[in-house]
Formats: C-alpha cells, structure tokens, sequence
C-alpha cells in the first residue's frame, strides 16, 4: 500500500498544470479519451441519474 501512495504522488506530481484536454486514459478495451471528456461524459450521467421521476424508485 505504501508503493501506491508513492505512485499516487508521484503522478499527481507529473500532472500537475497539464491541461485535462492533453490527459489521455483509457479504462479496460474501451479507446483512451482525454481527461476532459471522460469528467464530461461522467457529469451528464449524473445528471441523468438525477432527473429520474419520482414514480421510478422503488418504496
């Protein structure tokens, strides 16, 4: 656990003032997209998830 506080470090360090838009990751076999739009993408599901009616949940 100590290696990966480390490595947390370390490339937060390296990232640090690069823009979200010169970021590129990727998550599994899905294509690597830049940082910016992965929070964006993330953001509107969010939004979605809260816009649910009311009627959906389950009492």
């Amino acid at each position: 656990m100590g290696k990966e506080k480390d490595m947390d470090k370390e490339l937060s360090g390296m990232l640090r003032g690069v823009p979200p838009q010169n970021i590129m990751i990727s998550f599994g076999d899905k294509p690597a997209k830049s940082l910016a739009d992965h929070v964006k993408e993330q953001q509107e599901k969010s939004r979605q998830k809260k816009r649910r009616p009311r009627d959906d949940r389950e009492r």
